[in-house]
């Protein structure tokens, strides 16, 4: 299984790939609809994950599911806007 840096430089085969071994859907042909889709997949299977305040790294509360894909949309480093704090989710 991917973890979260590797979903965001994956390549849309590898994270195809990735879906279809879990038994997901599989059939996207956007690299940014099949980055999401692993994300949900990792939120889903291991999940929940921590939402963590970016500049303090202390843990705010469990992360949604949507902030956990699209923490992994925003690339490597993960930082999202959650209520005018930069966040991001943890492993």
């Amino acid at each position: 299984m991917m973890n979260f840096s590797q979903i965001s430089t994956a390549t849309l085969g590898q994270l195809t790939d990735e879906l279809a071994a879990a038994g997901w859907d599989s059939s996207q042909t956007e690299i940014n609809d099949a980055r999401d889709a692993v994300a949900r997949l990792l939120h889903e299977t291991f999940g929940p994950f921590d939402l963590r305040d970016s500049e303090t790294n202390e843990g705010l509360r469990e992360a949604t599911e949507g902030e956990t894909a699209e923490s992994v949309l925003a690339g490597p480093e993960g930082h999202i806007l959650i209520d005018g704090r930069r966040c991001y989710v943890a492993w």
